[in-house]
């Protein structure tokens, strides 16, 4: 090879680069603007990645013509028969990342009432699950053996059920305890009573407006609505100012 030869490969390396850099970049601002939904300014970043990798592997293409021409055209062929399967598998992949965007939110939202310890392994078992299943989908079309990806899915399956009925568990377990406090903190406190948690790590002072099955609702001196765990009324210090009684007077 030529010293020119050698300009050129160096040329096609740093130039796809930064055409890879420049692509994601164009990638990352387009979708992950804040007027974008969600879903897509989460797919962002893969996306904006796979662009990057396109622009360097277009690079190193280059370089490998200029270097050994026969063996380009023999990865050409080969990657034209290859190509389709990878963004069939790239595809599913990233449309798994935005289900999993929407399912999780849904599951947030379904699961406010529970805690936040509760709410994070949901949510990360909940996007964990899905994607391994895109995974697990994508990779039969690469061409790898099937029996592994079999074996994959079924132990995914079983540590999907094992999972949520764990979640199912503590989640039930929360919920009755709070109920149970509830029956404890209706014979403390009723509509109208001014409440104070102050002793707390989370000092709370208000209202009692309504009592839930498993919350109390109180309105705070600031003016705001809160729902208050029952669990709070019963297991902290509490200083209560009586409503008085309606019928006195």
């Amino acid at each position: 090879m030529t010293t020119t030869d050698w300009i050129v490969v160096g040329a096609a390396l740093v130039g796809g680069v930064v055409v890879g850099l420049v692509l994601s970049r164009i990638v990352q601002a387009v979708l992950g603007s804040e007027k974008r939904p969600e879903p897509l300014q989460q797919a962002a970043g893969p996306l904006a990645s796979l662009a990057f990798w396109g622009g360097a592997v277009g690079g190193l293409l280059v370089a490998l013509g200029v270097i050994q021409p026969e063996s380009v055209d023999k990865l050409i062929t080969d990657a034209v028969a290859f190509v389709p399967k990878a963004m069939t598998a790239a595809i599913i992949v990233i449309m798994a990342n935005v289900l999993s965007s929407f399912v999780t939110a849904a599951l947030s939202t379904a699961l406010s009432r529970a805690s936040s310890s509760v709410q994070t392994q949901a949510v990360t078992i909940t996007r964990t699950v899905i994607l391994v299943l895109a995974v697990l989908l994508a990779v039969p079309i690469l061409g790898v053996d099937t029996t592994v990806v079999n074996l994959g899915v079924a132990a995914v399956f079983f540590a999907l059920a094992g999972s949520f009925t764990l979640l199912v568990g503590l989640g039930g377990r929360e919920v009755a305890g709070e109920v149970a406090s509830t029956r404890a903190a209706r014979r403390l406190v009723k509509p109208g009573d001014m409440v104070d948690l102050g002793q707390g790590p989370n000092p709370l002072a208000g209202e009692v407006i309504a009592i839930h099955p498993t919350a109390v609702e109180v309105k705070t001196t600031e003016g705001k609505v809160v729902l208050v765990p029952s669990s709070r009324l019963v297991n902290e210090t509490i200083s209560i100012d009586r409503a008085p009684d309606q019928d006195e007077g």
